[in-house]
């Protein structure tokens, strides 16, 4: 067969027609179109700096668990893309990227004395003496997931970049007088008096007849149109549906516990302090270890001791491996309130004392066996799943309807007559569908008679999704409303004369028909004084809405302004009494501080232009194949 091939493309015919593809390859852009993306391996590039897909990973994995410990839950990676985390770590470390190349490009660096001093002066790495600490150092990154060599590397990173942008925006200053002029807008408060007229003492609203009321329901059609509804019928295959059919035999889960035991196992832990002498004071480390070993009490005598040198760290609760190679078995070896021989490290020579024990434990396999085997079952039942779907998926592409497919393999079938896209019923009530987040969205999605499509969900369950029926929206008939269209209409009314009063309010206090306090008294209305409020605050009123504001800052003393209340059940009149000039004289920590925050905005602006001029220097790229395939 390749022979023949070989001999045909010797044929001239042949070469011609070879030809003819080759050129419209080129004419129709196949080769860059149908092959793009094919062999990149970076997530992203900029200018000639890849970010990889175990640094995209690491960063990413670096902002879940940010995420986890502010909210004080773990985030599962599936909901943390949902919140769009994976895009804002690929725009960071883009943006990281082209100041990269930026100081590429100007040759910046830092020296290694100045990175390791930048560590040593990091107060997270210090110990109880204040002073760098190796093991505090060491176990914060450990419990950053962080390697030394990776931290310093990104460390250099982080400071070689600090000295372009302090270059771009370092130089940021904000004239005083435009803080003190920006605090006097912000700090001025104002006292006016309050009349409150609500909706609701508006009583004297006449029935409607039916000839308004239609024609209130004509004119607010929107406010009575039933939403779109749709007639669904579904099946869902979920593991825990297959996997109590899934044998699982005693070896499998002894299989099991024996791969996983370090789940099982609890360590002993212990409370270690240590004393810590220099590399080159052995003579000292071993002066102290004889005097605590001819002591009666040896808590005392180390602490004594501890006290002498000042050299005492608490290493806090530790399990075996935490501790150097060289220490573990002679300070796991102590009773409570023991301290090892001088023990030399890498750090010095070390006299460790154990000031409490926890006991370690282990969970038996059969105390393990249920919780197992449930694992086991499930982890089996996707397969079973999987095979599971793609025969009901043969029957329905053989004919068959969703019901007869669903009982040929022993599937529940659910339906629903009216759903809307909410979820919701004609009555408003949530309708009892799977909990799965894009079932509506495919079912709104298909039509009436479309064979239902296999869908698998985030937590790798199955389901098909069928539309039998479709309600357009429509307005609902007068009749059916009647009853929610007269308490629309009466509450407008109610909402109009109470607007009326408060106009009528504010024409007589413009005509000078006396002061706010006599007029509400004498129409009925209480009046209160405001407490000082500032353009953004009315200091917890909620009588007093945004608007009520904005209008008592533009009129002057003894001048009225009206707005709605901060929940539409009532108007406001208010008269302005007094003005309290903000004087920054009094306040000059406050001044300082918005000028600090003015100058920090500044600066966020001017890096925003930077990088945007940046990405017309540095070609950036973004390889969704690549991206995506990491999910």
């Amino acid at each position: 067969m390749l022979e023949a091939l070989r001999k045909g493309t010797g044929s001239w015919v042949v070469k011609i027609l070879l030809g003819l593809l080759v050129v419209s390859f080129a004419i129709w852009g196949i080769g860059r179109d149908t092959f793009s993306g094919i062999g990149q391996t970076g997530v992203a590039t900029v200018g000639d700096t890849e970010i990889t897909p175990n640094e995209f990973l690491d960063a990413f994995q670096r902002e879940v668990r940010n995420l986890s410990a502010r909210f004080g839950g773990q985030l599962d990676t599936e909901r943390a893309r949902q919140f769009g985390l994976h895009e804002t770590t690929l725009q960071r470390l883009i943006s990281r990227a082209l100041y990269d190349e930026a100081v590429k490009d100007f040759g910046l660096g830092v020296p290694d004395s100045a990175v390791a001093r930048a560590i040593r002066d990091n107060p997270a790495f210090k110990g109880v003496t204040g002073e760098f600490d190796r093991f505090q150092y060491e176990g914060v990154l450990r419990n950053s997931g962080l390697s030394p060599a990776y931290f310093e590397f990104q460390t250099r990173k982080d400071m070689v970049r600090s000295q372009l942008l302090e270059a771009v925006s370092g130089g940021t200053i904000v004239p005083r007088a435009m803080s003190e002029a920006i605090y006097r807008y912000r700090q001025e408060k104002r006292v006016a008096e309050i009349a409150v007229i609500s909706n609701a003492s508006m009583t004297n609203i006449p029935d409607a007849n039916d000839t308004t009321l239609i024609k209130f329901h004509e004119d607010n059609k929107a406010k009575y149109t039933a939403p779109e509804y749709r007639a669904l019928t579904w099946v869902v295959l979920a593991a825990e549906d297959v996997s109590d059919d899934v044998a699982v035999s005693d070896e499998d889960i002894k299989e099991e516990y024996d791969a996983r035991i370090d789940e099982f196992i609890t360590p002993e832990k212990r409370d270690v302090d240590q004393l810590l002498f220099a590399v080159d004071d052995e003579a000292g480390a071993q002066a102290a270890s004889d005097k605590i070993a001819g002591g009666s009490v040896f808590a005392k005598l180390f602490d004594a001791l501890a006290t002498e040198k000042k050299n005492l760290t608490s290493l806090g609760t530790m399990v075996k491996s935490n501790l150097p190679e060289e220490a573990q078995d002679a300070v796991f070896a102590l009773p409570e309130g023991g301290v090892t021989k001088p023990i030399k490290t890498a750090f010095g020579w070390h006299l460790f004392r154990v000031s409490k024990i926890a006991a370690g434990s282990t969970k038996s396999m059969s105390a393990a066996s249920a919780e197992l085997k449930k694992q086991i079952q499930l982890g089996r039942a996707a397969e079973t799943l999987y095979k599971l779907s793609a025969s009901l998926e043969d029957e329905l592409a053989g004919g068959a309807s969703l019901q007869d497919a669903a009982a040929r393999f022993g599937l529940k079938v659910h339906t629903a007559a009216k759903v809307d896209a909410r979820g919701q019923d004609q009555n408003a009530k949530a309708v009892d569908l799977p909990k799965i987040s894009d079932f509506l969205s495919k079912a709104f999605e298909s039509n009436v008679g479309v064979e239902p499509a296999l869908n698998e969900s985030q937590d790798g369950s199955y389901f098909l999704v069928q539309v039998t029926d479709i309600i357009e929206p429509a307005v609902k008939p007068f009749e059916t409303v009647r009853t929610q269209v007269t308490a629309d209409w009466k509450l407008k009314q109610q909402d109009e004369a109470a607007a009326t009063k408060a106009a009528d309010l504010i024409e007589m206090l413009k005509k000078g028909g006396g002061n706010l306090s006599d007029l509400a008294s004498s129409l009925d209305f209480e009046v209160k004084t405001s407490k000082p409020m500032t353009r953004f605050s009315a200091d917890g009123d909620a009588d007093i809405s945004f608007n009520l504001l904005a209008g008592l800052f533009k009129v002057q003393i003894g001048e009225p302004t009206t707005a709605a209340t901060t929940a539409n059940n009532g108007h406001v009149v208010a008269l302005l009494k007094s003005i309290e000039v903000a004087n920054p004289a009094m306040d000059t920590e406050a001044v300082k501080k918005l000028g600090e925050q003015i100058n920090q905005s500044l600066s966020g602006d001017l890096l925003a232009q930077y990088q945007m001029a940046l990405q017309d220097d540095f070609e950036v790229k973004v390889h969704r194949n690549v991206l995506d395939s990491l999910f």
